[in-house]
């Protein structure tokens, strides 16, 4: 058996098992990845993780575990420990996985034998239709303030002078590579952004997936008006969607905090996250 750390290098060699969707984000500052495979080079698992807190003197460094394939539990077994070896190499205290039926994953059985801690509980993220965002009550509102703005008319500069700001004065949880995330990866006309002053004050950053769902990956204002613009950034980015794509396409909102849960609870009083397994184990 070998243990293959996962790169934008070796990528081409393990998509068909892993999929594309969940492969993508190879590559990004604090993901990692890797794939134990045969004598002959046969993939039999595989794990990719996002590292949390890395840079946070403040928190501990946890793992979300994003994707983990595996042809059957004993081979779960043995992608779990491995993982585990690379987790303590990088000073990660904690792990933890949601366990969505919706999605390819481990068994609950292969983590409990890794000593996981296991509890039902809503997840982070909700999906709901473009057709079901635009029938809300909030998105009946037809105009929005004139510093709220697509994302495709900012400049490259001002636009990672608006991330480092963000991620300086908000206080939401972001994503950890915000700022080294390029301008392109966000879809230009339907993310939007606050524009205060000739600067960047809010963002509503949306990353379009291989399968071609709408995630909404950064969602944040820091101006005197933030609640506003939050909602008006909401607005605009709906109206801009429906433009571009059909009423079906599905809309992945993660939410990071409590904050953002409190404004999704409010503009769709009826989108919840699946229920979902949630695992935590302390790492050695």
């Amino acid at each position: 058996m070998a243990v293959i750390d996962l790169t934008e290098d070796n990528l081409e060699q393990y998509v068909d098992f892993i999929g594309q969707e969940e492969i993508e984000n190879i590559g990004r500052e604090y993901y990692r990845g890797i794939v134990l495979t045969d004598d002959d080079g046969k993939p039999l698992s595989a794990g990719i993780w996002e590292l949390m807190h890395l840079d946070n003197d403040e928190k501990d460094t946890e793992a979300r575990l994003t994707c983990m394939l595996a042809e059957n539990d004993d081979e779960a077994g043995r992608l779990l420990e491995a993982c585990s070896l690379r987790l303590v190499s990088e000073e990660v205290k904690r792990s933890f996985f949601e366990l969505d039926r919706g999605k390819p994953n481990l068994s609950r059985k292969a983590y409990e034998q890794a000593e996981y801690t296991i509890s039902e509980e809503e997840s982070g993220e909700i999906v709901v239709t473009l057709k079901e965002l635009a029938e809300q009550a909030f998105a009946k509102k037809s105009k929005t303030p004139p510093y709220i703005k697509e994302l495709g008319s900012l400049m490259v500069r001002p636009f990672r002078r608006g991330v480092m700001d963000c991620v300086f004065h908000s206080r939401r949880e972001l994503m950890e590579d915000l700022g080294t995330i390029p301008m392109s990866w966000f879809e230009q006309q339907i993310s939007s952004y606050v524009e205060t002053d000739g600067r960047v004050s809010g963002m509503l950053l949306i990353h379009k997936t291989p399968s071609g769902k709408l995630k909404l990956e950064v969602f944040t204002a820091t101006g005197a008006d933030s609640k506003k613009d939050l909602l008006y950034m909401m607005i605009f980015s709906l109206k801009q969607a429906e433009r571009y794509y059909d009423g079906d396409t599905e809309i992945v909102i993660r939410r990071r905090d409590e904050d953002v849960k409190k404004l999704t609870d409010y503009l769709l009083p009826e989108a919840k996250g699946r229920i979902i397994l949630r695992g935590v184990r302390e790492e050695a």
